[in-house]
């Protein structure tokens, strides 16, 4: 088995900052970190996102397994994730805009579809890195 070490640090000036004010009445230093356990196999790459939602299918629930998940919006517009090969609104359960990005755990589970599909609604194609970790 693996571990991948994963560290979410947020850090902000209070909202009375002359110079740079954050969001609230105090200033703001937050840090978590993890070590977790992979094993299986691992995917990566840049996915080349169009705006036909069926050709953007990423993540494979009934043949990966439990995963953790990092995508990574590289493009210039808005990405969004979402969990049916029907590419609708109400399938999106995630936005990622230009330049932002999310890790999060992925488990499938029996009777739901928990495949990853990744779509936009702007023209062209849009990239976004993404890194599968398979925890079986």
């Amino acid at each position: 088995m693996a571990v991948i070490s994963p560290t979410l640090t947020i850090t902000a000036n209070a909202s009375t900052a002359t110079s740079n004010p954050g969001p609230l009445s105090i200033a703001l230093s937050l840090s978590k970190s993890d070590t977790l356990t992979v094993g299986g196999s691992t995917f990566s790459g840049t996915a080349a996102v169009t705006t036909t939602h069926g050709d953007n299918f990423i993540y494979d629930g009934s043949s990966i397994g439990e995963a953790y998940i990092y995508l990574n919006n590289i493009s210039d517009s808005t990405v969004y994730v979402t969990n049916a090969d029907a590419g609708t609104d109400g399938n999106r359960f995630m936005t990622l805009r230009a330049g932002e990005f999310a890790f999060f755990p992925w488990s499938p589970s029996s009777g739901t579809n928990t495949d990853l599909y990744l779509d936009h609604s702007s023209g062209g194609t849009k990239d976004v890195e993404y890194w599968i970790f398979d925890i079986a």
